[in-house]
């Protein structure tokens, strides 16, 4: 897979997730919820984050690109 590719894909995700928690994170805020499904949603977010950040930093490593180089592929 283009590391190109996998690196958007990533960016992606981690910027929906950032979305997705921040207003998942008003709603329990605001809202008088108390279930399980919140918390179970909320933390589901915070795994794709951070395996999509993780993937994100092995694909930097691996291109040997670092993290300011611009990349001419």
């Amino acid at each position: 897979m283009n590391l190109t590719v996998l690196n958007r894909i990533c960016w992606t995700i981690c910027i929906i997730s950032i979305a997705a928690g921040t207003a998942l994170s008003f709603s329990m805020i605001w809202g008088n919820h108390d279930s399980e499904f919140l918390w179970k949603a909320w933390l589901s977010i915070g795994v794709l984050f951070v395996g999509s950040a993780a993937t994100l930093v092995v694909s930097k490593v691996l291109s040997g690109s670092g993290w300011g180089a611009a990349n001419p592929h």
